[in-house]
């Protein structure tokens, strides 16, 4: 006679890991805000065995969050698929939320470590920098991270700028906004080899994630079979504005033409008026009708900004079930 033992499971389909753990930690509930260009942000409730969990052991501690699949057979409960996602981080906030006689009740916020930038608040001038280049330099010099913590994945060459100023500003503000300036965006991902979440900086769709097709199939009954699909789709449009135009002074070339115009739109009908803007420093025109205008010139900055404008024109929403949809993945239905 052969006894075979029954395989423990677990109605807790994810799994919590904060480095240097020594107690169990079984995951309750979470809810994760996402986006392009901004630190993400995971509340997640947990209990556990240990009723003592100081902040100590918790705060400023690697972390992950990794996201399983339900089994939907008794094969995969034995065969344990593999993970759907990983969110690697660093835990930022720590609650005890309750005790009771068996356990207790914790909530910890899971965020990049890009995020702890905003703990650091300077007054600084950079000069014969570019902005590529100071964004790095404030990663590796004052938060001490290196080349597997980050990647800058750029399209385009920068220039240098004689003098920069960060006035009272915090370094994840500051970083952020001298980005955005020249249109460089950033997302994150998870270097599963490290187990270390990596910040991935782009300045054009070479960043996006394509691949990723899900049924258009809303949810029926209690069960789905575990088949991943995208519901409940909408979209919504908007006059957005039809052209912008910039202007600035170079005073080294007082006579010098620097206006600039931008029309992206191919000739669409639906958008309406002129945004002008004042002073965006740069020190050229540029070519206005080129599509490729030299870097941080008035033509590049004017279609720069009408390409945000643009982007309020179509906004699309849906629910989804899928676990591996994030900011920059490509979803086609």
């Amino acid at each position: 006679m052969s006894i075979t033992a029954i395989p423990f499971f677990s109605h807790s389909h994810h799994r919590l890991k904060v480095n240097d753990a020594s107690f169990p930690l079984d995951v309750l509930s979470f809810e994760g805000t996402e986006t392009l260009s901004a630190p993400f942000s995971w509340n997640i409730i947990f209990t556990s065995a240990d009723k003592n969990i100081s902040r100590e052991t918790m705060l400023l501690k690697p972390a992950s969050l990794t996201l399983l699949p339900s089994p939907q057979s008794l094969s995969e409960l034995l065969h344990k698929p593999g993970p759907l996602r990983v969110v690697q981080g660093v835990v930022t906030g720590f609650d005890a939320l309750g005790v009771s006689a068996d356990e207790a009740r914790y909530a910890i916020t899971l965020q990049p470590r890009l995020a702890l930038l905003a703990r650091t608040r300077q007054n600084a001038i950079w000069q014969d920098m570019s902005v590529p280049q100071i964004a790095e330099a404030i990663l590796r010099e004052r938060h001490g991270m290196r080349g597997q913590d980050f990647v800058f994945n750029l399209s385009r060459d920068y220039p240098k700028r004689e003098q920069v100023m960060q006035f009272d500003e915090d370094d994840l503000r500051f970083v952020s906004r001298l980005l955005a300036e020249v249109g460089i965006w950033f997302r994150f991902t998870t270097d599963t080899r490290l187990n270390i979440d990596v910040v991935e900086f782009y300045d054009g769709p070479q960043g996006y994630v394509t691949g990723l097709t899900l049924p258009a199939v809303p949810p029926s009954g209690l069960h789905d079979s575990g088949v991943e699909s995208v519901w409940a789709m909408e979209s919504r449009f908007r006059v957005v504005e039809k052209t912008v135009s910039t202007r600035d002074y170079n005073y080294r070339d007082a006579t010098a033409d620097m206006n600039a115009q931008a029309d992206v739109t191919g000739g669409d009908d639906t958008t309406y008026g002129e945004a002008y803007h004042w002073a965006d420093n740069y020190l050229q025109a540029g070519e206005v009708y080129s599509a490729t205008p030299a870097t941080e010139s008035g033509a590049f900055y004017a279609r720069l900004r009408h390409e945000r404008y643009l982007n309020r024109q179509t906004q699309l929403s849906a629910k989804s079930s899928s676990a591996t949809l994030m900011p920059g993945v490509v979803v086609r239905a």
